[in-house]
């Protein structure tokens, strides 16, 4: 532990967050035997709203998964995001190839789209690539490739290029000099690697509309676990995270921070983001002095933190079965969103991705300004080493700091015709909402975006009153859905 802190702070350097059980994560090999054979494309929408002015954001999932869920389930999900990120299509697309859906997608950002989420057995496109640093080379899968719309990728060589044997392996592993910024966010839902696919997305996505219309108590506490290796880095690493959360805990003491705390006092506690900074591989955290933490242990505790930022070595390898990334995610009862890498790195100059989440950006936001300023000037071997395995496990549109910030401003117009209307603003004691034909299901939102009132059974032509007793005095929003998409309208409670 002292060489590698001498070390860093010499550099000036994080030291590399790495696997130091060595184990096999999971080959390319074993990923295709386990796959369906590639089908021609073709995406089947299942549904769409707001899209008079084009698609924002897209939902791409596999054929046949929308079937197995609730019903209703992907429209309300779709009008979830809408306010946040403006169109949105949910389709479902056939198993093809990476090279299908990035084509797809590129055609899709010509017309404006700006993100993805890929949910259920899709694609995946892999890398070989020899490492920067002084460690074995690395095989790993890449979502960056359907980020990069525009760059040169290309299958040059049989192995790892260092080898010399020219040819092609179905891995990518030569890049072009130039044109590697992102052009879309994207994001992955792999629930079929933790467990049973449809009930866990399912408990996924009902939990994800109950923290967007009722969130979590304020004020949000935060942590920044350090483990001994990144002990120089701790307050560099806690300050960008309070550009988003005014209270971050750093825990960085090396005499605390091991397995044991982490698991009896940190995974117990109620965090809204937890960061952990720890070597790891797809199924373990790795603590000096330990002991090691283990995806079991994190599905039992089931901690309650919405987010993570896990700068912990493979632990998103979505491909890998048990993998914490999906484990935080999607096999606990309160996870929403995680980033980290699939192989060997992590996320590093932090700022970018918590300043954007800080101004009230959705996820996929503040993940593509993090990677335009990792990518601004080149892309550099080094670069590609440490963040080339970066994903994002979850729904890319949610909005941390929505609680905190309140509702877009450009959410407050309804569609025309108006098809709701607030008939007493400001109100006192209640506030009577006319609805008009279309309208479906009443919600009043305070100023963080929690309901407070609903009538799910409202329908147009109903005038409906809610009672503002109790309420303290301030702005709040009335909000229908409508087959033109959400409609809002802010009123006051004098």
């Amino acid at each position: 532990m002292f060489l590698t802190i001498i070390l860093a702070v010499i550099t000036g350097l994080p030291p590399i967050t790495r696997d130091l059980t060595g184990a096999d994560p999971g080959s390319w090999e074993d990923w295709v035997a386990g796959e369906p054979e590639p089908v021609p494309f073709s995406v089947k929408p299942l549904f769409s709203c707001s899209c008079d002015d084009g698609i924002d954001f897209a939902v791409l999932m596999e054929e046949g998964l929308a079937d197995s869920l609730t019903p209703g389930t992907i429209e309300r999900w779709a009008l979830d995001m809408a306010p946040w990120v403006g169109g949105v299509l949910v389709a479902e697309a056939s198993y093809s190839t990476p090279e299908e859906i990035r084509a797809w997608l590129s055609e899709m950002h010509g017309q404006g789209l700006d993100g993805v989420v890929l949910v259920g057995d899709l694609p995946v496109a892999w890398v070989m690539m020899d490492n920067a640093f002084t460690r074995s080379s690395e095989t790993f899968p890449c979502d960056y490739f359907l980020m990069d719309l525009d760059g040169l990728w290309e299958d040059r060589w049989i192995g790892y290029p260092s080898a010399g044997r020219s040819g092609q392996d179905g891995k990518y592993d030569t890049w072009g000099t130039s044109g590697l910024a992102p052009e879309i966010y994207c994001a992955r839902i792999m629930p079929s690697k933790i467990g049973a696919e449809v009930s866990l997305l399912q408990a996924y996505l009902d939990r994800n509309h109950l923290w967007r219309t009722e969130g979590d108590p304020l004020p949000f506490q935060t942590l920044c676990y350090v483990d001994d290796d990144w002990v120089p880095f701790s307050a560099e690493f806690r300050d960008a995270m309070r550009r988003l959360y005014p209270l971050v805990e750093l825990v960085s003491d090396p005499q605390q921070t091991c397995g044991t705390d982490y698991k009896e006092n940190r995974l117990t506690a109620v965090y809204q983001w937890i960061s952990p900074f720890v070597h790891s591989s797809p199924l373990l955290h790795q603590w000096s002095p330990g002991p090691d933490t283990y995806w079991k242990e994190v599905k039992a505790i089931d901690p309650q933190a919405r987010f993570y930022n896990l700068f912990a070595c493979s632990n998103c390898r979505f491909t890998t079965s048990n993998n914490m990334g999906s484990i935080y995610v999607l096999g606990t009862s309160y996870g929403l969103a995680a980033v980290g890498s699939t192989k060997t790195g992590s996320m590093l100059r932090f700022e970018p991705f918590y300043q954007t989440l800080g101004e009230g950006g959705c996820l996929g936001e503040a993940y593509f300004d993090w990677w335009t300023a990792i990518t601004a000037g080149g892309f550099s071997s080094y670069e590609m080493s440490w963040h080339l395995g970066m994903v994002m496990i979850g729904d890319p549109t949610l909005v941390p700091a929505a609680p905190m910030l309140g509702l877009p401003d450009d959410w407050i117009a309804s569609p025309e015709p108006a098809v709701m209307t607030i008939l007493e603003n400001p109100c006192v004691s209640s506030v009577r909402v006319g609805l008009a034909d279309g309208a479906s299901g009443v919600r009043i939102l305070d100023a963080s975006g929690r309901v407070v009132a609903s009538n799910p059974a409202a329908r147009g032509g109903d005038t409906v009153e809610f009672d503002m007793r109790g309420l303290p005095s301030g702005i709040y929003t009335a909000v229908t859905e409508s087959p033109a998409g959400v409609a809002a309208v802010r009123f006051a409670r004098l």
